[in-house]
């Protein structure tokens, strides 16, 4: 077996599989008559799918570091909010605003550019090497130029940060320049990526990859809605109250995208973990679907007017019950997926070779055995998956504004987080030279132990809200505005405030681990990984 078995899809699992082996891939075809015909032209051949291969590769890189970059802004700021929530430091900042503007800030990387980039960079390994490269370059500036807009943006003097809900703003045409400029960006990536024809062969197994262009279509609603928002919200309205309706539909049609991916990324970690798929292409067309497409009426709604009753009511409804349906559905079948493979896998796994077993590549081969019952891959879907439900179960109890709602919504957003960081070390993996022994080995040695740290702290963050928003604590107040009055508010404070420090502990090794692995991309040739039938 080759080095490159750090494809997203394991090559030992490919040839058990009967269906696989009915298939007959088109680039080997072309490659075997060329061979047979030329020399010189068994080599085009070659080269012709190696270059297919390092423009999808080259792509994906590209907006993994969008992706990171925005989780390395992200996470500091989310240190600071951190430290502004805890009762006995929170009174050292006299200036809630400061504390709003990285509130906007954080919530805008993390929800918006971290989410749609990662998703991005999945598709890109797909699908990269069938998009027009102009339109991608044209993607990429946009997307670029939308960041510098809000970084520059949070810094114009007298910016007032808005914290309306699911897309906050700094309200200055820089920032909303900004914040445009990347939805534009990422949404002519997301719509080429749809348009794109299906690969016979692609680094993600069939359901995994229908999920994620699912998730395109749920992206492309949201900013349809919110162009109709913004065409139909009276100018004249207060800027809370403006922005809140012009970021609500849309911003609910997101999360609907976001669970779309998540999900499309459970399916492609449990085959990765497996060697077999969860779903067949059509069960995941149309219960992905099912998600997605009901939120395809928001865009008409809006246009009706955001100030209607009817707009705020729908676009809640449409969250309500379209995401805990599919997410629970998708959920029993992976548990029932991993509940038949349990047996047949290895308790554990040493993630080293015998000491003499000392060529490069059987050091490699070793990280990518048999699947084990404690791979990384189980760990963080386990994680992602709880994360999830408590998200269902704490929005289930929300009955008015307190931290209850951040409880709620830390827990969602840290389920679509943690998926994306445990598909990404598969993703780095697949993406980085040949011969990676010194990545691989890291990965293997701190994949679990980081995905555990963010896991557990992430939910105990989100605890730590819920028990103080159930004793009345208020929601998006921060230093002298914040009122502690009860020993309830002071203990889940103090819990959240613990499991913020964990939460942050695991994203920072995470950010470690990857920041490393983009540091080899410099070095070695792409590894040509196989693709999957």
């Amino acid at each position: 077996m080759p080095p490159s078995t750090a494809s997203l899809v394991p090559a030992s699992a490919r040839p058990s599989r009967p269906e696989s082996a009915a298939r007959t891939d088109a680039n080997s075809v072309i490659r075997s008559l060329a061979d047979a015909t030329s020399p010189e032209l068994g080599a085009i051949a070659r080269g012709l799918t190696e270059n297919a291969r390092a423009v999808r590769v080259s792509i994906a890189r590209g907006w993994f570091l969008f992706a990171i970059g925005s989780l390395v802004l992200a996470g500091l700021l989310s240190l600071l909010l951190v430290v502004g929530r805890l009762p006995f430091l929170g009174a050292v900042f006299t200036d809630p605003l400061f504390f709003k503007r990285a509130l906007v800030v954080h919530v805008d990387l993390a929800l918006v550019v971290w989410f749609q980039a990662g998703t991005l960079a999945f598709l890109a390994l797909a699908l990269g090497d069938r998009l027009p490269r102009r339109v991608v370059g044209l993607a990429f500036a946009l997307c670029g130029a939308g960041i510098v807009g809000l970084l520059a943006g949070a810094l114009m003097p007298g910016a007032q940060p808005i914290l309306s809900n699911y897309v906050p703003v700094i309200d200055h045409p820089v920032f909303l320049t900004g914040l445009a400029a990347w939805f534009a960006g990422a949404g002519i990536f997301f719509a080429t990526a749809l348009a794109a024809p299906a690969p016979r062969r692609s680094a993600l197994p069939d359901d995994a990859l229908v999920a994620l262009r699912v998730a395109a279509l749920g992206n492309l609603i949201a900013l349809a809605t919110f162009v109709a928002a913004w065409r139909t919200t009276l100018p004249g309205l207060p800027a809370i109250g403006y922005y809140e309706l012009l970021m609500w539909g849309g911003g609910h049609a997101l999360q609907a995208a976001n669970v779309a991916a998540m999900l499309g990324l459970w399916l492609a970690l449990l085959h990765r973990w497996s060697g077999a798929s969860v779903l067949s292409p059509a069960a995941s067309r149309w219960l992905l679907t099912a998600l997605v497409l009901p939120h395809a009426s928001l865009p008409f709604v809006a246009l009706l007017g955001t100030s209607n009753g009817a707009y705020t009511e729908i676009a809640t409804a449409l969250m309500r019950w379209t995401i805990f349906p599919v997410l629970l559905i998708v959920l029993g079948l992976g548990v029932r997926h991993v509940a038949q493979r349990w047996n047949s896998l290895t308790p554990t796994r040493s993630s080293l070779p015998h000491a003499s077993e000392n060529s490069e590549r059987v050091k490699v081969n070793a990280l990518h055995l048999e699947p084990s019952r404690l791979d990384r891959r189980l760990v963080g879907l386990a994680g992602s998956a709880t994360l999830a439900v408590l998200g269902l179960v704490l929005g289930a109890f929300i009955r008015g504004s307190n931290t209850l709602v951040p409880g709620h919504y830390h827990a969602a957003i840290g389920a679509v987080t943690l998926a994306l960081m445990t598909a990404a070390y598969d993703l780095v993996d697949a993406v980085s030279p040949r011969a990676p022994f010194a990545l691989a080995a890291d990965l293997a040695r701190r994949g679990r132990a980081q995905l555990l740290t963010f896991g557990v702290g992430q939910a105990t963050f989100a605890l730590g809200f819920a028990i103080a928003g159930v004793h009345g604590l208020g929601r998006k107040q921060y230093g002298v505005e914040q009122h502690v009055r009860s020993l309830g508010e002071y203990v889940g404070l103090g819990v959240m405030g613990l499991g913020g420090i964990l939460a942050v502990a695991g994203g920072l090794l995470f950010l470690a681990v990857m920041l490393r692995a983009v540091g080899s991309w410099r070095r070695g040739a792409i590894a040509t990984a196989p693709s999957h039938p």
